[in-house]
């Protein structure tokens, strides 16, 4: 959802259009065999990052990492103590890239009833964006089942702030059942994010505007007068 869910890509505005911006060049991009002028710990950061999206992180080892980098295990491991912990801050990042992202729907000066499908909207926006493979978090608490990992908490905290930011969108929206729309919502999002692999980012993005709007006209009294209207 950065990388807001694809990696090296931004939106311009919240999901806005669906207009994207570069925000760094791919980790594996090499100009004219020049050495990378960038620290080794972001170079690290960036590869892995990059790398664990597309291939997942477990089939990934930190040689192929520092590969790509261009950099030393022992370079890795003193930015990183372990791979855990890079995982860690890969996370952490992605939790920021997903903030920046939904940002303008849940902290901007949109009005209140309009806010809940223009979450959908900008959830649309990322399953279009090239790359886009699912929602990091949701990546991670597959591949880590163990609910102590220190990734896993991450992805698990990440995910509950979510729900609870989108139930109180739908309370600031007007809905009767803010909780339960709320949940709806996440629901939707969540699927539509795990079903890109077979159905592609285009459908699932289209697949769930229009289902959100059919869900949003149910629980929202302005929603619902719209759709009517």
């Amino acid at each position: 959802m950065q990388r807001c869910f694809a990696p090296g890509v931004l939106p311009s505005g919240g999901g806005n259009g669906g207009k994207e911006v570069s925000v760094s060049d791919s980790a594996t991009t090499k100009t004219c065999g020049l050495r990378d002028p960038r620290p080794a710990a972001k170079r690290v950061l960036e590869a892995a990052k990059d790398l664990f999206y597309r291939q997942g992180i477990r089939a990934t080892g930190v040689e192929e990492v520092c590969r790509v980098a261009g950099t030393t295990k022992m370079s890795l491991y003193r930015a990183f103590p372990s791979k855990d912990a890079l995982v860690e801050a890969i996370l952490h990042e992605d939790c920021a890239a997903e903030e920046l992202w939904y940002g303008p729907v849940l902290r901007g000066e949109m009005p209140a009833p309009e806010r809940p499908m223009a979450f959908l909207r900008a959830a649309a926006a990322a399953l279009r964006s090239p790359g886009f493979r699912g929602c990091p978090m949701a990546l991670a608490i597959v591949e880590f089942p163990d609910a102590c990992h220190p990734a896993r908490k991450v992805a698990d905290a990440r995910k509950h702030t979510m729900r609870q930011l989108l139930r109180d969108l739908c309370a600031g929206a007007g809905a009767a059942d803010p909780a339960a729309l709320g949940d709806s919502m996440l629901l939707l999002v969540e699927g539509a994010f795990a079903a890109v692999p077979y159905l592609g980012g285009e459908a699932a993005a289209r697949a769930l505007e229009q289902t959100g709007e059919t869900v949003l006209a149910a629980g929202l009294p302005q929603a619902a007068a719209a759709a009517s209207g």
